[in-house]
């Protein structure tokens, strides 16, 4: 299991705490390359995180369980600000993720989103 920190945005009052566990070493060197590393002693400090991703994209999902087609599956539930991906190794889904979820919470806070 592999763990990275990170913040997405690079305006301090506006960034939130990420925090991605994955099974692939690759996966998070992505977003180690994707999200802003926080210095040691912001690390010390990061607590809890605002977004946590959880990638474990080579476990299939059941495609038998309600409402699902495919053994691929990437939700996002916004209320306990989680990302659960399953049967797809394509790390970009992670940054994705990332991208909806400050598209959703920025203009919330009076701060323009933009990509």
């Amino acid at each position: 299991v592999f763990v990275f920190d990170g913040y997405a945005n690079w305006d301090a009052e506006a960034r939130i705490k990420v925090r991605v566990v994955t099974e692939r070493a690759y996966h998070a060197l992505f977003m180690h390359n994707m999200l802003i590393r926080p210095s040691l002693e912001e690390l010390e400090e990061f607590g809890e995180p605002d977004f946590i991703i959880y990638n474990a994209g080579a476990f299939p999902a059941n495609r038998f369980s309600n409402y699902m087609t495919s053994t691929t599956s990437v939700d996002v539930n916004l209320r306990s600000r989680e990302m659960v991906i399953l049967g797809t190794q394509y790390a970009g889904e992670m940054k994705k993720g990332v991208f909806s979820v400050m598209h959703y919470l920025m203009p919330k806070r009076g701060v323009l989103s933009l990509h």
